[in-house]
């Protein structure tokens, strides 16, 4: 009887996602999500480059992350913190079993949901980003762990005596399989609201798309699917700058097709 009410009563959740090669040879991004009557989980990771085995990381640390969150599933911080670590220590196993990619190291951004209580909390590790919209609007997003987000003297005072190893060294100082420890940031739970969409995605977007046009689609858009077509052509119009992979996960709850609509009047925050 329990579980046919929490059933009854699961906050209603929509998903699309796509991951697209651009000018490289191989794809290193990796995205998954488990999604039953109770609970919802979304991963999206990136292999990090320069290192064999980045493809390697990327979907161990997905699929790490997932099987754990399945058996333990939670929005508590530790719960979420113990779902990173367990990727991050997956990741240090298979290092120490391959010799030619025991450097393999990728990023981390994933998203949980409790559909009884409807509250969600998402983490991260480097610079595969979360973005949070309700009404159309930002409302949030994840802040990259790395040296461009950082102001010059931090980031160099970070690699001289943070004793942490770089990857990506001109990007990230954190990332998956670089320390023993997964040095992960949590988000505070938060309650959602009918209407509210996410968006996971990888460096390679970001770095294609704006906010602007991020929030501009979802405001035109009928579905998930249809709103990452319109990312994803808005990505392909810049096709002679997409020399990374670019992947994307998209999340709505609800129908923010019925509560967002084009020209969307902001309130002052």
């Amino acid at each position: 009887m329990l579980d046919a009410t929490r059933a009854a009563f699961a906050v209603p959740i929509s998903t699309s996602q796509f991951s697209c090669v651009g000018e490289r040879s191989g794809n290193q991004d990796a995205i998954g999500y488990h999604l039953d009557e109770h609970n919802a989980c979304f991963v999206v990771s990136d292999g990090v480059g320069g290192h064999a085995g980045g493809e390697l990381a990327a979907r161990i640390a997905v699929d790490t992350a997932l099987n754990t969150f399945v058996g333990r599933p939670s929005v508590a911080a530790d719960d979420i913190r113990h779902a990173v670590k367990a990727a991050n220590d997956a990741i240090l196993a298979r290092q120490r079993e391959l010799a030619d990619q025991s450097r393999m190291s990728a990023t981390i951004v994933s998203l949980f949901v409790d559909r009884a209580s409807g509250h969600a909390s998402w983490a991260h590790v480097g610079d595969s980003r979360l973005y949070w919209f309700r009404r159309g609007a930002l409302m949030q997003r994840t802040e990259d762990h790395s040296l461009s987000a950082r102001s010059g003297e931090a980031a160099a005072g970070s690699g001289a005596n943070g004793g942490e190893r770089l990857v990506k060294t001109n990007l990230l100082y954190r990332a998956l399989g670089a320390r023993a420890t997964a040095e992960t940031t949590v988000s505070a739970s938060q309650q959602l609201a009918d209407g509210d969409a996410f968006l996971l995605c990888t460096d390679g977007l970001w770095q294609l798309i704006s906010q602007q046009v991020m929030e501009r689609s979802l405001q035109l858009a009928d579905s998930a699917e249809e709103w990452l077509a319109l990312l994803r052509r808005a990505a392909e119009a810049k096709a002679d700058k997409a020399r990374d992979n670019y992947s994307a996960l998209a999340v709505w709850v609800g129908f923010p097709q019925q509560v967002t609509l084009a020209g969307t009047v902001r309130s002052a925050s």
